[in-house]
């Protein structure tokens, strides 16, 4: 949690960026039959894939190494709350700082890394669009985004009278 508070300092104001309970897991899977370069990166998605405002959901990503020999790669999450009705920084809504993080996976397995983002009740966005990065020496491996979509109240109608 507290590495979680100093990556994300704008989580206080807006939106929460939680390493998954015990971080990264590794998973007992083989390396997919199109494994290049030596690190790749599956889907990015999330859990549930839309919430309301005052909800949380969890994006993960799992890493596979296809080499004999452990990996390290670095992890960035960026994420941008967004609307269709308006450009910019929706109104209620933070700016999501990039999360940094360094993943080892041992060879032949694959990693799950996970966090949760918050949506503030007062955030007037349809979605957060989240992209991961994959850079390993200094080299940018790949990225994956997903869009969590964000379910508006319908507005209350206008009482005539």
């Amino acid at each position: 949690m507290l590495r979680s508070l100093l990556a994300l300092p704008a989580a206080a104001l807006a939106a929460a960026a939680v390493p998954a309970a015990g971080g990264p897991a590794a998973a007992d899977t083989a390396p997919p039959a199109a494994c290049a370069p030596a690190v790749v990166a599956g889907d990015l998605a999330f859990s549930p894939p839309s919430v309301s405002p005052g909800g949380t959901s969890s994006a993960s990503l799992t890493v596979t190494n296809c080499t004999g020999e452990p990996q390290t790669v670095g992890e960035t999450w960026y994420g941008r709350f967004l609307s269709g009705s308006s450009a910019g920084l929706p109104a209620g809504c933070p700016v999501v700082d990039p999360l940094p993080r360094p993943v080892t996976v041992a060879p032949h397995a694959s990693v799950t890394s996970a966090t949760g983002y918050l949506v503030f009740p007062g955030c007037t966005a349809d979605r957060l669009r989240l992209t991961v990065t994959l850079v390993q020496a200094g080299t940018t491996l790949g990225s994956r985004t997903a869009d969590l979509l964000i379910d508006q109240p319908a507005a209350a109608p206008q009482r005539r009278g």
